[in-house]
């Protein structure tokens, strides 16, 4: 059985601090990673992510420790519209040594490069809001005809309408309030 690999597209080369403990690199890169994606948010392809790290020789192996951003294309999850948002997320990831099979998305590949797309792909798809709002105070659609509540007034549900759902209990509520006034205070 064959393991299709891709070349990293965030790698660095680590050769000189894996040769001298306690030494340290700053690195900027920019790439595009493929399929970033939720189902309410994404990173649009083509659209490069960036991460400014500093890479430091430990003796357990590489420590990566920055930010990583992108612009993240959301979908608001109460009107559907698309929206961008800007995502800056800090990272702080060990990669063992490349004699480490443990976990292979966090370790140095052979000729000493150290691929940064996995750890970029986790930092950044646990950063995705789950809910994402275009604003605060989205009135989404309505749910009799569709209409986006923010920018249309449909005349569905104006202030005070009631639910049919809960016409039965409104009635009983207003019975209640009836009562309550008949009633001679003590």
């Amino acid at each position: 059985m064959s393991k299709h690999v891709t070349a990293p597209a965030l790698a660095v080369d680590v050769r000189e601090l894996l040769q001298q403990p306690g030494a340290h690199k700053h690195v900027v890169l920019r790439a595009a990673l493929p399929d970033l994606v939720t189902p309410v948010a994404s990173v649009p392809a083509g659209s490069p992510v960036t991460v400014d790290a500093e890479l430091e020789s430990v003796a357990e192996g590489l420590l990566v420790t920055g930010k990583v951003g992108a612009t993240v294309a959301l979908r608001c999850v109460r009107c559907l519209r698309d929206v961008e948002h800007e995502l800056e997320v800090d990272v702080r990831e060990l990669f063992g040594g490349s004699g480490d099979e443990e976990d292979e998305g966090y370790a140095v590949l052979p000729g000493d490069r150290l691929p940064l797309d996995t750890m970029v792909r986790d930092a950044l798809v646990l950063a995705f809001p789950p809910f994402p709002l275009c604003r605060p105070d989205c009135a989404g659609l309505c749910p009799e005809c569709g209409a986006d509540r923010n920018s249309d007034d449909c005349g569905h549900r104006g202030p005070g309408a009631t639910d049919q759902r809960w016409a039965a209990l409104a009635g009983l509520r207003r019975e209640l309030e009836e009562e309550d006034l008949a009633r001679p205070e003590a």
